[in-house]
């Protein structure tokens, strides 16, 4: 093979020891496909369900154990209780637009009743955010406190970095508020009041381990690529968290943490809708890297996503094949690919992962409406670096104000 062969590059790319994640997705992702031929397609999801548990406690014995495989599958086939935080029923509804008109008769006296009786009553889609904003800081401070006595640093830095966010205030620009917190650490972080913005952004959570300063960094990026096609408006980004992601690039191989969150991403996009005062925003839902797989699965599989536009960058799957099964909510399904945006960086080394979510949006038999990007080519060409939000959101990248232009309901204009 040539020196520029795709495939010798690609090899060549894995083997660096800061690649490993990638290349262990790829071994694994060889084995599945060995093991599915010979068991047969009825036991994929399963498997991949199963597996991704064992990946999740860092278990690699099925990839050489048939024995690991058949106790995988056979624990799949049990049902498990969701770990996310429940709140417990309070006498309020749990339907958006019934709790907005419950809430808005009560008093703040009733208000503060039903907060001790749930502390995490600033989770509940048709509370107003800045409401929901008071509750949860309230809240965080007490799961600070219990991190701390328990001993549980790691988890309580994360709330210290949390803290520090909620209260950064620079001169000119919005403040952060928190819609979203539960037990576990994930969270929801909005910046500026999305029930006043005349644009809501709805950034969707990738694979990460200790998003804060993504989270901080990217909000404030599209909050400015907005802001360089239309100045004079108000757009409001929010940071989803609010789902068990994957915390590897081997742990986001698998669909089923998409799977899971798909329908609190759902309830949290109606739930913007609910509390907004005034003309209704035009939302915008970016996945960018996994959260393009929440993406697909929230708007897909059956389900209706309450947003405008949806965006995937650097998405390598939807956990769809094709814009026809995604729906969005006002949008003709002949016209969905016209509300559906995809970009990669050519050198995105992302491109190497296995593709376990089905096919690249950015393919032009997936149907979305693809523009580009800037991309600058690393050791055997693929660059990490160009997978970074900071990349696809810089000003001097195309792709940045493409983004703007869906941001700001202009999408009809993106080339």
């Amino acid at each position: 093979m040539s020196a520029l062969d795709p495939e010798e590059n690609a090899l060549n790319f894995l083997s660096l020891p800061m690649h490993r994640g990638i290349l262990q997705a790829n071994v694994i992702a060889r084995r599945l496909e060995s093991i599915i031929r010979e068991a047969g397609e009825g036991v994929a999801e399963k498997l991949y369900r199963g597996i991704s548990e064992s990946v999740r406690r860092g278990e690699y014995e099925f990839l050489t154990s048939d024995r690991e495989v058949s106790r995988i599958i056979g624990e799949a086939e049990r049902s498990a209780e969701s770990s996310l935080s429940r709140n417990p029923g309070i006498g309020i509804p749990e339907d958006p637009a019934e709790l907005r008109e419950f809430w808005s008769g009560l008093s703040k006296k009733d208000k503060g009743d039903l907060f001790r009786a749930d502390p995490f009553i600033g989770n509940r889609n048709g509370i107003p955010r800045l409401e929901r904003d008071i509750y949860n800081r309230s809240t965080l401070q007490t799961l600070w406190d219990r991190a701390q006595a328990s001993g549980d640093f790691s988890q309580a830095r994360t709330y210290d970095e949390m803290t520090k966010l909620l209260y950064t205030s620079e001169r000119g620009h919005p403040s952060f508020y928190l819609s979203y917190l539960d037990r576990e650490g994930r969270f929801a972080i909005d910046l500026d009041d999305l029930d006043s913005a005349d644009h809501a952004v709805v950034l969707l959570k990738p694979a990460a381990r200790f998003p804060i300063d993504y989270a901080e960094d990217t909000m404030r990026q599209l909050r400015q690529t907005a802001l360089r096609i239309d100045p004079k408006a108000r757009t409001g980004v929010t940071f989803f968290g609010a789902y068990d992601n994957p915390h590897s690039m081997v742990q986001s191989m698998f669909p089923r943490y998409a799977e899971d969150g798909a329908a609190m991403a759902r309830d949290f996009h109606k739930g913007l809708e609910i509390t907004h005062e005034g003309p209704p925003a035009h939302t915008t839902t970016i996945g960018h890297s996994y959260g393009g797989v929440l993406a697909g699965h929230a708007a897909g599989h059956g389900a209706t996503l309450n947003t405008d536009d949806m965006v995937f960058i650097g998405s390598w799957g939807t956990g769809v094949r094709n814009v026809g099964e995604l729906s969005l909510s006002g949008v003709a399904p002949e016209n969905i690919g016209e509300h559906v945006f995809a970009t990669m960086a050519p050198s995105d080394s992302v491109q190497l992962m296995p593709k376990t979510h089905g096919p690249s949006p950015v393919d032009p038999s997936f149907g979305a409406t693809v523009f580009g990007s800037s991309s600058t080519p690393g050791e055997y060409r693929w660059n990490p670096q160009d997978h970074s939000s900071e990349h696809y959101l810089d000003s001097g990248n195309p792709a940045s104000r493409n983004i703007g232009l869906i941001i700001t309901g202009n999408g009809a204009l993106v080339k």
